[in-house]
């Protein structure tokens, strides 16, 4: 009887263009194979390239878990990185009990900047702590995009089907250092040969955008305003969340414009949190998934990851995108690279209308303002009536796209490194059904929720991916 893989025949093909190879005939393993058995050319090939042979296909990315220490800047329970991260994984481990740290094969760990914990390749220290010595890694840095390209890469891992359980922790300690030696060390983040000797931090970056944005979209500082209230009030319902934890009380619109100025029309209350915190989050295949979670899991259909020039006003008509985005676009207001992961995550997911197919979004509101000029980036808005879209509060948890339930980063909290992660564990809750057990309440929860996006975002907009999530 020949072998079911190459029946003896002799002959020559390509597979998928990969490798071209002979299979004569089935032959002995050298020095008898384990348990003697025989060797096929053609089965070994095909099992060494199945994984390869999945990337771009239908492999699903799933979802299991994930957790974070509460958000904070001061004590939040946890003394060191490698503690705030065992916290997480425990957290992970009680919400799903079939998993392991054995189980993971790959992490990825997601760290901004090693000078707020003035440790060089502080990754090896959580490894280590963790027990998962043997198990490969690696640290991601991006930007205020580095939660986001970490789940991106992890993302990848799986797809590829080199990796079947990936762990993703990312973290910030940015309360080891004074507030304006904090605003420093992002600002570093631009160029500092140029912006930084100026005196350039990134408050006064978004300020320039938002005077130009606003006049442009007839949008008001009352406007803007709103949206930070919607944020910080729904962190009201969060037990992790540093507005939760620190202030604790419900504003106002006057409460945000009586506020400090930090750069004209910026101020305090339009401002995200410096914060302390840790997240992890368990990215895996599905096979893996229905084992450890067959009911909670949840899918990434899309994503997509692009980049603009580090100074906004470098933003011109580059060969090319006037005709993706029209005349006169991208330029120093808009986002381009958020645009341009959002179209490659809708079409991965096949979205046409991410208004009407999206139920709620997780993303990057460093600013009020930002968060405004994202809505449009996503395609939820345009120029002719983004103004009418915020005064009609369509992304409060009334509207029909509710946006940062969790209270993203002025109601959250903005540890670099873990926030994208942050943001992709509230997507995780919200289409998973565990709200209820995570929040105070039900009344951040988006009722019957099915696909959610997330939004993780660098600099002036200088790196920017987006997620598309559903519920499986």
């Amino acid at each position: 009887m020949g072998c079911p893989f190459c029946f003896y025949k002799e002959k020559r093909k390509t597979f998928f263009n990969i490798l071209p190879y002979t299979s004569i005939r089935c032959y002995p393993k050298k020095g008898g194979g384990l348990n003697g058995e025989a060797f096929c050319p053609k089965k070994e090939r095909e099992v060494r390239l199945r994984g390869r042979n999945k990337i771009g296909m239908n492999r699903k990315v799933c979802i299991v878990g994930g957790a974070t220490t509460p958000f904070d800047y001061g004590p939040t329970g946890f003394e060191n990185i490698e503690g705030g991260a065992a916290e997480c994984v425990k957290e992970t481990q009680r919400d799903i009990p079939e998993f392991s740290l054995r189980d993971i094969d790959l992490m990825i760990y997601s760290h901004f900047s090693v000078h707020f914990g003035h440790q060089l390749a502080p990754e090896w220290i959580i490894h280590d702590h963790l027990g998962l010595v043997g198990i490969p890694h690696y640290r991601v840095e991006n930007g205020g995009n580095t939660g986001g390209s970490a789940l991106y890469a992890a993302a990848l891992a799986v797809m590829s089907g080199h990796h079947d359980v990936v762990g993703v922790i990312g973290w910030e300690t940015m309360d080891s250092v004074s507030q304006s030696q904090g605003s420093e060390f992002i600002a570093m983040a631009s160029d500092i040969r140029y912006e930084l000797l100026v005196g350039g931090i990134y408050p006064i970056y978004y300020a320039a955008m938002a005077n130009k944005w606003m006049h442009e979209n007839r949008v008001t500082e009352e406007d803007v305003a709103t949206i930070a209230v919607k944020n910080r009030n729904n962190a009201m319902d969060n037990p992790k969340a540093q507005w939760y934890r620190n202030e604790h009380r419900y504003i106002t619109v006057d409460d945000v414009m009586n506020s400090r100025l930090i750069s004209y029309p910026i101020k305090k209350y339009d401002c995200c949190l410096m914060s302390r915190g840790v997240a992890f989050l368990l990215v895996c295949s599905e096979e893996y998934a229905k084992k450890v979670n067959p009911d909670g899991y949840v899918t990434i259909d899309g994503m997509g990851l692009s980049s603009c020039t580090i100074r906004a006003g470098d933003r011109l008509n580059f060969p090319g995108w006037i005709e993706r985005y029209g005349p006169g676009y991208p330029d120093m207001t808009e986002f381009a690279a958020c645009r341009n992961a959002a179209e490659q995550a809708y079409k991965m997911a096949d979205i046409e209308d991410p208004l009407r197919e999206i139920d709620f979004g997780e993303i990057h509101d460093a600013f009020s303002t930002s968060e405004a000029q994202i809505y449009t980036a996503l395609g939820l808005a345009d120029k002719n009536n983004i103004a009418q879209f915020i005064r009609d509060e369509r992304t409060h948890m009334h509207g029909d796209i509710p946006m940062n339930p969790g209270g993203g980063l002025m109601g959250y909290g903005h540890p670099v490194g873990a926030t994208g992660i942050m943001s992709a564990i509230e997507c995780f809750y919200q289409l998973s059904g565990m709200i209820p057990k995570k929040h105070l309440s039900r009344k951040t929860e988006v009722p019957d929720a099915e696909c959610g996006i997330v939004n993780s975002h660098a600099g002036t907009g200088t790196s920017i991916s987006n997620f598309i999530m559903r519920r499986h």
